[in-house]
């Protein structure tokens, strides 16, 4: 080595930090190496011949309802429904809804149908009004809901499905049922509407024995129109809508739950304005409204402490039944409040065409609590007795007395109660009693164009059969000119032969004279002793029709007191009533 020049130390072994960096470093480069792959991927053209990727897109793919209606539509359309109309499907859970409004005509019925997939496992069915109550429902714990809505019925309902247990698929359907097919569409598919609106009322106990009672101590012929198990409470009213018929009664049943204590019921119009209270008969509340004019009512029911359910049940009579109604019932007038002259002018309109000559006419005032006394000269043969009410006079009571002191007839009425009489004439008196509040009334006395004999000899009789004939439409006298005279006893029974043509309807009257009290008519078909039963006091009524073959029947009388005549009409019509 020189001198000066420093040799140069040897390099030192490596230090194992830097090392580590080292391999960080390359660690780190190939994790984006491997990171920008796929992206080159993605980016890069597609290879020749490649198949194309699929793309994810919404289909306008819907739920075919038809598939879980189809069958039960089926067996309706061979019953006498019309076609199929699907209101929605979809994919449901528990507490979904799914609905549309539906147009039902005025003189058809609607089948409404829910179906679901066998993934839920119970569904709901309503029908709705315009004002949010349930018309018809079927809440019974069940996977097939149907429902079947007949006139009387609102022109538009809301029905809709309510899924209560599972998920899937539901499918809400309608069909249009002629009335006439309705029976025979309700069997083939199971629907409510006709005994048991709810499926609550299955189970009720005792209802449907107490439903009979009630009706048989009324008395005339009732059809349900409504039966709904309804919720009540005590904040609100629970509502549900009725139409009472002109010609017609309705009568109101309801019976609640062992949780409700007290109930209040009413009836109110169409401004809400209360046109009747129910009586209570128990824990029941019953009420009983006849109408001249039709008219648009709800059934409000109230709970006057704990909530919980009621029975609402709602029966229609025949025309014309309420001079078949038991005395014993009360009965509720609903009329409109009109001025005198309007009544009078109204009617004047009505009789117009009908045969009669210009009536005699007396006025007065009616008072609540006395009777206002008319004299009043009959004419010889038989004659129509009118008494109008003006407002505020709403409902009246008239009774027609002969100069000897006997009844000749006896009416009660809205804003018109009608009398008739047959016999000699002469002078008789009126009394006219106001059951509500007082006011103005007329009458009005025209002479019929014909008086039968049997009717001239049995006063009394005449003026109840005619009374009952009148309030189907039937003025004129002689549309009884067919009635017979026939004896009963309450210890005997009286039989009369009955002939049926063939698609042809019976209906039998009986109207008795003043003897005697209850009556009980019995029409039997003597081919199968099949048989239908009709109680009143006074005048009784029942039909009974034939199909393709005339049907051989008879007329089974028979008071339940006393001894007496009544007069016996048999009137045929064809078709069904």
């Amino acid at each position: 080595m020189r001198p000066g020049h420093l040799a140069p130390l040897p390099s030192p072994a490596p230090s194992p930090r830097p090392a580590r960096a080292a391999l960080a470093r390359a660690a780190l480069a190939l994790a984006a190496l491997l990171t920008a792959l796929p992206a080159c991927r993605i980016g890069a053209p597609a290879q020749a011949g490649a198949p194309a990727p699929e793309a994810l897109r919404a289909l306008p793919d819907r739920i075919d309802g038809n598939t879980l209606l189809g069958r039960d539509a089926e067996r309706a359309a061979l019953a006498g429904a019309g076609p199929l109309r699907v209101l929605g499907a979809d994919m449901v859970s528990d507490g979904d809804r799914l609905g549309a409004f539906v147009e039902v005509p005025a003189r058809e019925c609607m089948l409404a149908m829910a179906r679901v997939s066998p993934t839920i496992g119970d569904v709901d069915l309503f029908a709705f009004e315009d004002d949010g109550s349930a018309f018809s429902t079927d809440e019974a714990a069940d996977a097939r809901a149907s429902v079947l809505v007949c006139p009387p019925h609102p022109r538009r309902l809301y029905v809709m499905a309510r899924v209560m247990s599972g998920a899937g698929a539901v499918s809400v359907g309608v069909q249009s049922v002629p009335v006439e097919a309705a029976e025979a569409v309700a069997r083939a598919v199971g629907a409510r509407g006709k005994d048991d609106e709810s499926g609550r009322l299955e189970s009720w106990p005792g209802l449907e024995a107490k439903v009979r009672a009630h009706r048989g101590a009324i008395g005339a012929r009732w059809e349900d129109v409504r039966r709904i198990a309804l919720p009540v409470g005590s904040r609100t009213a629970s509502r549900i809508g009725a139409t009472l018929e002109g010609g017609r009664c309705l009568d109101v049943l309801v019976s609640p739950s062992d949780e409700v204590a007290s109930l209040e019921v009413v009836a109110e119009d169409e401004t809400g304005r209360i046109v009747a209270r129910a009586r209570e008969r128990g824990q029941d509340r019953e009420l009983v409204l006849c109408a001249t004019v039709s008219f648009e009512l709800s059934i409000a029911v109230r709970s006057r402490g704990t909530q919980g359910l009621v029975a609402v049940v709602i029966g229609r009579s025949q025309p014309g039944a309420e001079a078949e109604i038991s005395g014993a019932t009360p009965i509720e007038r609903v009329t409109e409040g009109r001025e005198l002259a309007e009544v009078r002018a109204a009617h004047d309109r009505a009789l117009a065409g009908r045969g009669y000559g210009a009536p005699r006419v007396s006025t007065g005032a009616a008072r609540l609590g006395s009777r206002t006394t008319l004299p009043i000269e009959l004419p010889a043969g038989c004659a129509r007795i009118d008494v109008l009410a003006g407002r505020p006079l709403a409902d009246v009571l008239a009774e027609l007395w002969s100069d000897a002191h006997a009844l000749l007839g006896r009416a009660r009425g809205g804003a018109r109660a009608t009398l008739f009489t047959c016999g000699a004439g002469g002078h008789a008196r009126l009394d006219v009693e106001s059951m509500a509040q007082p006011g103005p009334f007329a009458v009005e006395v025209r002479k019929e164009p014909k008086a039968p004999p049997a009717l001239v000899a049995h006063p009394l009789a005449a003026a109840r059969l005619l009374g009952r004939l009148a309030a189907v439409g039937l003025v004129d006298a002689s549309a009884a000119a067919g009635a017979q005279t026939v004896a009963l006893d309450s210890a005997r029974l009286k039989i009369l032969p009955l002939q049926i043509p063939a698609n042809t309807c019976a209906e039998v009257i009986a109207a008795l004279d003043a003897e005697g009290a209850g009556v009980d008519l019995r029409l039997v078909d003597t081919s199968t002793g099949e048989s239908s039963l009709a109680r009143a006091r006074h005048v009784v009524s029942d039909s009974r029709c034939a199909g393709a073959a005339p049907v051989p029947a008879s007329i089974e009388l028979r008071l339940a007191a006393g001894k007496g005549d009544a007069l016996v009409l048999t009137r045929t019509s064809p078709g069904a009533p």
